[in-house]
């Protein structure tokens, strides 16, 4: 078998390619003067104004402690008390539109006039969320929920029908 003779050859060349190149020169770098690393404060926040929440006063509500007097009336008539003034009465003030719009109040009990076979929408507040739904009597009533939206417009509904 005849083998080309130029194997050898190129792989001669190339090493001798690689052989006569010079050194490059060797770089000469400025004599830099280094400081040492001063620490400097961060700048101070800007104050931060927060405005207190106000309470929003309803009737009722915001009055001077009550004297340490000792209720005479019997429990029943206590409760019953206790819940008249603490019932939100729907208003003609209260109405947008077809509407009855209640402020949210902490304990305190709305009342809702609704229509046999018509269907009641309890709208929540945007964000609000409900945990669960519970009716005493389910045999006349048809209670369930449901919601609105998305996201942070996501709206609570509890729908009545009696």
């Amino acid at each position: 078998m005849i083998r080309p003779p130029f194997a050898p050859a190129a792989c001669a060349v190339a090493l001798a390619a690689c052989a006569g190149k010079t050194p490059p020169p060797t770089i000469q770098y400025d004599a830099a003067g280094f400081r040492p690393a001063a620490i400097v404060p961060d700048p101070p926040k800007p104050v931060e104004i927060v405005t207190v929440p106000q309470p929003l006063p309803l009737p009722g509500q915001l009055l001077p402690p009550p004297t340490a007097k000792h209720d005479e009336r019997p429990p029943t008539a206590r409760v019953e008390a206790a819940n008249r003034a603490a019932t939100q009465e729907p208003s003609a003030s209260g109405y947008v539109n077809a509407v009855q719009v209640y402020p949210w109040t902490e304990g305190a009990l709305y009342r809702l006039y609704t229509a046999p076979e018509r269907v009641s929408d309890i709208a929540l507040q945007p964000g609000e969320q409900l945990t669960a739904v519970s009716a005493g009597d389910t045999v006349r009533w048809i209670i369930g929920d449901t919601a609105s939206g998305t996201g942070d417009s996501r709206q609570a509904h509890v729908l009545v029908k009696p």
